[in-house]
């Protein structure tokens, strides 16, 4: 298994970051050694797992949901995407061995220019990290840690609105770094310091072709912040820094935000189903990418989620939503207020993602209505509703997106064997009926999981 290194080398001008991580690399994995060695002489016989699964699924779109020509995307899309991964860990005392591989691919995507590095990503070690495991069982009054790795790692925080690996969409998230996990009073707490990865090859033919490059991380982008959750579910605070910088090869938009995020969620069996959760966003981002923007933007943003809804019986609830998201329609006034983002996933409140392109988490009004019933022991259904419309309306158009309709059908076959079907349909609104495609978007998929 090949591993890019992090902790590489950067152009003149850098030494004293470089040097910095390279110090804060080589401490971690003296803890590591330090602790393994404390250990090794009690040490039993090492345990082994391993697991994987193999997700195939066929989209089909007619009339794209966003304004287009059709010079630039066809009026009807498909797609073949196949993910396989395969995880496995070694553990040997207090020392642990993680490596995961995945497999994105994308076939019969009739030149499709929408696709790119979130859905192809071939034969990638997207995990690759060594853990020492702290103290699992200290007292619950006193800080401790629990584990702490250095490499390669895919993460899921919270709601995953702003940290997240992706399920449905077909390529992963990873990181370069180090994470550091703790408990404290009634809260686990993870620290983490991380370089995200940029999914290569870059270039469309090259994506087109499946083929495939080592992913790579840059020392110019940096991730970093404290994840915690109370041990009862119920609370989740986030806090994340995002700072990046232009370098060789690597032209950003030298966003500098922090964003500090709090989710109440309802106690798991309760009647009433409640998920609310506030974040906000504040820092420095330039309008574009090119060198020549050197004018930093005063940045301020914010997002709203809530759902409240009922267990209509044991296996079916229904809830409404509400999203509300900051958006920006003056670019003239030196401010940012469209959210970013960040590393989240937006597939469960607003759709699917992939060919169907669901609405970025900005910009953005969500109301709405949600049912869920595991009508049998092997059946999962979802009907969703969602009126949408922008925050704030671009200049010249209407704010209104449209009604869509959503629904996703699972059923169990096996143990290791589901199927899933699935289709939304866009009644669009005003603001989206333009280009040369004006008519409502249609979609369909269905597809397979197999766990092993």
């Amino acid at each position: 298994m090949s591993y890019i290194n992090p902790f590489r080398g950067r152009v003149t001008g850098c030494s004293a970051r470089r040097n910095g991580v390279k110090r804060l690399a080589g401490i971690a994995l003296a803890s590591l050694m330090l602790g393994g060695t404390a250990q090794v002489s009690a040490a039993e016989s090492p345990k082994y797992e391993w697991s994987g699964e193999w997700n195939l699924r066929f989209e089909n779109l007619v009339n794209p949901l966003f304004p287009t020509a059709s010079s630039a995307v066809h009026q009807h899309n498909q797609r073949l995407s196949s993910k396989f991964e395969l995880k496995g860990s070694v553990t040997w005392s207090n020392i642990q061995l993680v490596g995961a591989f995945a497999d994105s691919r994308v076939y019969l995507d009739n030149d499709d220019p929408t696709l790119g590095r979130s859905q192809v990503n071939t034969f990638e070690p997207v995990q690759f990290q060594i853990g020492w495991l702290g103290d699992t069982k200290g007292n619950t009054d006193e800080l401790y840690m629990k584990k702490i790795s250095v490499g390669r790692f895919v993460l899921d925080h919270g709601s995953r609105r702003l940290l997240a690996s992706g399920y449905f969409r077909n390529a992963l998230n990873s990181f370069d770094g180090i994470v550091t996990d703790w408990h404290w009073s009634d809260w686990s707490v993870r620290g983490f310091y991380l370089f995200p990865v940029s999914r290569l090859p870059s270039d469309a033919a090259s994506v087109d072709n499946n083929e495939r490059a080592f992913d790579k991380s840059d020392t110019e982008r940096r991730f970093y912040g404290v994840y915690a959750e109370s041990d009862d579910k119920l609370w989740r605070v986030q806090t994340y820094w995002f700072n990046e910088d232009d370098g060789p090869g690597l032209n950003t938009r030298n966003r500098d935000l922090f964003t500090v995020s709090t989710q109440y969620t309802s106690p798991k069996g309760s009647e009433w189903l409640t998920d609310v959760e506030v974040a906000l966003q504040t820092g420095t981002q330039r309008q574009t990418t090119a060198s020549d923007d050197v004018n930093d933007l005063d940045h301020f943003a914010w997002l709203l989620h809530a759902s409240v809804g009922k267990m209509l019986d044991s296996k079916t609830s229904l809830s409404a939503v509400v999203d509300l998201i900051s958006g920006d329609n003056d670019s003239s006034d030196n401010k940012s207020s469209a959210f970013d983002g960040l590393y989240g996933v937006r597939r469960f409140d607003f759709g699917p993602t992939d060919v169907y392109r669901t609405f970025a988490r900005r910009n953005l009004v969500g109301i709405g209505a949600k049912m869920v019933s595991k009508f049998t022991s092997k059946d999962n259904l979802l009907l969703h509703y969602r009126a949408y419309w922008y925050q704030k309306t671009p200049n010249g158009s209407d704010s209104f997106l449209g009604n869509q309709l959503e629904m996703r059908w699972r059923h169990q076959i096996t143990k290791p064997l589901r199927l899933e079907f699935g289709s939304a349909y866009m009644f669009k609104g005003k603001a989206l009926e333009q280009g040369d495609y004006p008519g409502d978007t249609a979609y369909v998929y269905s597809g397979f999981r197999y766990r092993f």
